[in-house]
């Protein structure tokens, strides 16, 4: 046997040491299916090692085909003796990549082995026949879809060339108000209530195909009946039939949204309060969550406000981080300038620090030279984005009497299952850390790092 590769001939035993190296299982056989030839991977893969002993080292791939496996389709359709991948094999066909359901008689676990085959033109012709076991790729699919097609939350899979749909569930069908298999046909970005954010779905999908795991994008959007939904975009890259795609999850974040915005108007109501009336009661309830000296919360402020934020986080699965700042070297400024000028640096430090706050963005003072800002919504990456703005920005601030205030800032982010107590440990040692590490510096607590 031999074939014509660059204008030389190659002999048997160099196609077999080809065919050897190869990662797939391979059999050669001739016209009756008597196998000439297979590879360690094609032994390993059938398992027919044993039976290969007990014919006297001879095999027919056909008759062991009928007799050990049960053939079907991905959709569970069984495959005619006359399909099966060595029978057309034998017939002389050319084909590649065929997705068979394979279980071998007698086991009720199916695997799914891809088939290509091809002919060796010769005396007698030769068939070659090349199988590759993709159950672990297939397995990991079929997870992915099940807990897609269950999930309530208005979802598609598109593929991150195009975003064009290959599958939508049921929530997106509400959504939309189109049926699974019309959003099939369309782009994401097709989608009119997502006509808004195409150049924010356009951002996401390229981070995916980048090589970022995942990627968060709040959005407005209208429903098929006219309601007006915050939701949250969370996109994933994942591999589907061999295809970089992407799934896109929409959680619907409204009642969440509300409730922060009902919280932020009654902190807004409380403070107008405490200005309007100066009863003992309601300067009694100032004083207890309030600074005097800043004028934010306290630490009191504080534990309460975080208490909330971890609540929402366990309960919706958002991200949530805190940031501890300590100014750098106050005692000496205390002792240099007196306290008056000390006092006034903590006052400007608080200011700057609200100014740098966003929406449900929370800031206090933890006691003495310490300021706590709480970030709901707002992931490790992130949060040391913050972090970083804050301490370049009192670096560069002017403070009257003081030349070169900085602060050194820990970052710590919420993980399922902690406690505002952990929390607050791992945080006070990212900040020790960033103190020991030469001052005017952003510490970070790694999952564990800081822990115990």
């Amino acid at each position: 046997m031999h074939t014509a590769t660059n204008g030389r001939e190659l002999t048997q035993r160099e196609l077999y040491a080809l065919l050897e190296a190869g990662q797939d299982a391979l059999f050669v056989t001739d016209p009756s299916g008597e196998v000439v030839y297979m590879n360690v991977a094609a032994i390993h893969l059938y398992g027919i090692g044993d039976r290969i002993e007990q014919h006297g080292g001879s095999i027919n791939l056909r008759t062991h085909s009928f007799e050990a496996f049960d053939f079907r389709t991905l959709e569970g359709v069984r495959v005619a003796d006359e399909n099966r991948p060595v029978v057309r094999a034998l017939r002389g066909e050319r084909y590649r990549d065929v997705e068979l359901l394979v279980r071998r008689f007698g086991d009720d676990d199916p695997r799914v082995y891809v088939y290509s085959g091809t002919l060796l033109e010769g005396d007698p012709p030769l068939s070659v026949l090349t199988v590759r076991d993709e159950t672990d790729r297939w397995r990991s699919e079929r997870r992915y879809r099940v807990a897609f097609e269950a999930d309530p939350a208005p979802s598609v899979i598109a593929r991150l060339a195009d975003m064009h749909i290959v599958q939508a569930n049921h929530g997106m069908a509400e959504l939309t108000g189109l049926t699974t298999d019309d959003l099939t046909t369309r782009s994401l970005t097709d989608l009119e209530p997502f006509h808004r954010y195409i150049d924010m779905l356009t951002i996401a999908t390229n981070r995916l195909l980048s090589g970022d795991a995942t990627h968060k994008i709040k959005m407005s959007l209208r429903t098929s009946d006219g309601a007006q939904v915050m939701v949250l975009l969370s996109a994933r890259a994942i591999e589907v039939d061999g295809r970089q795609c992407g799934i896109y999850t929409f959680v619907d974040i409204t009642a969440l949204e509300t409730e922060q915005r009902e919280h932020l108007a009654t902190q807004d109501l409380l403070a107008r309060s405490v200005r309007e009336h100066a009863d003992e009661r309601d300067v009694m309830a100032y004083l207890a969550i309030f600074d005097t000296l800043t004028r934010i919360p306290n630490r009191r402020g504080l534990d309460v406000r975080l208490a909330e934020e971890f609540v929402r986080a366990e309960r919706y699965g958002s991200a949530l981080s805190v940031l501890l700042l300590d100014i750098d070297h106050f005692k000496a400024v205390n002792d240099e300038h007196g306290h008056d000028v000390g006092d006034a640096a903590l006052r400007q430090v608080a200011h700057l620090l609200q100014e740098a706050c966003r929406g449900p963005d929370f800031v206090g003072r933890w006691g003495g030279e310490e300021f706590m800002m709480i970030l709901p919504e707002t992931d490790t990456a992130a949060a040391t984005d913050v972090a970083s703005r804050v301490r370049a920005r009192i670096a560069d601030e002017t403070f009257a009497s003081i030349s070169g205030l900085t602060v050194s800032i820990g970052v710590a982010s919420f993980e399922p299952g902690t406690t505002t107590d952990a929390l607050f440990r791992r945080v006070d040692r990212a900040l020790y850390a960033a103190k020991r590490n030469g001052r005017n510096r952003v510490e970070v607590a790694t999952p564990g790092l800081y822990d115990g």
